[in-house]
């Protein structure tokens, strides 16, 4: 069976992403449409998890932290608790890596042997893919905030802290995820 015929069918993931698909219009009518628009880029990190198929834990738990994220977003939670951006960038990292892992050996664009060297190089890959796209999550919101509107909260402090978390919460899921996928290599 092909990727693409593989994609017709029903996963138990998708009933959330249903969930996160009507959450694109409810957060622009919640709170505008720089909402809307970080809801759609959660939409496409759903999407990205189906697509990319990875397990359906990781799928749920993924899209959980992403809905999560923005929600929290939408409705000014990281206003209200400071400390809630930070775990959101962890969470979001972790799960940013884990479908960074699974796309890049999927393309085969990291290696695929076993063994300290080809783990310690997808980690290195899987975490600076990663703390890339936090880059981009980055530059997105300081253009928001110089083109569109002041409310999208930017700053030297929030943007380095919001990177470093993108990227511990990366290599954290990056390592666990080579540790448990080291016995199961050991076992074919």
């Amino acid at each position: 069976m092909t990727w693409l015929a593989s994609q017709g069918r029903w996963l138990p993931g998708d009933a959330l992403r249903l969930v996160v698909a009507a959450s694109v219009p409810l957060a622009g009518a919640v709170a505008g449409g720089p909402s809307a628009a970080a809801m759609l880029l959660t939409l496409g990190g759903a999407m990205a998890l189906r697509f990319a198929r990875v397990p359906t834990v990781t799928d749920l738990v993924g899209q959980a932290v992403l809905l999560a994220s923005a929600w929290f977003a939408v409705t000014g939670a990281y206003e209200v608790v400071p400390w809630l951006d930070v775990a959101a960038h962890v969470g979001s990292g972790a799960v940013l890596a884990l479908l960074m892992r699974d796309v890049l050996l999927q393309l085969r664009l990291v290696p695929s042997e076993p063994g300290r060297r080809g783990a310690v190089a997808r980690v290195l890959h899987v975490t600076s893919a990663v703390v890339v796209l936090g880059l981009l999550w980055e530059l997105g919101e300081w253009a928001g905030h110089a083109l569109l509107t002041e409310t999208i909260r930017v700053g030297y402090e929030d943007t380095l802290t919001d990177l470093l978390a993108d990227g511990a919460g990366a290599l954290a899921a990056a390592v666990v995820a080579e540790r448990v996928a080291a016995p199961r290599r050991a076992v074919r």
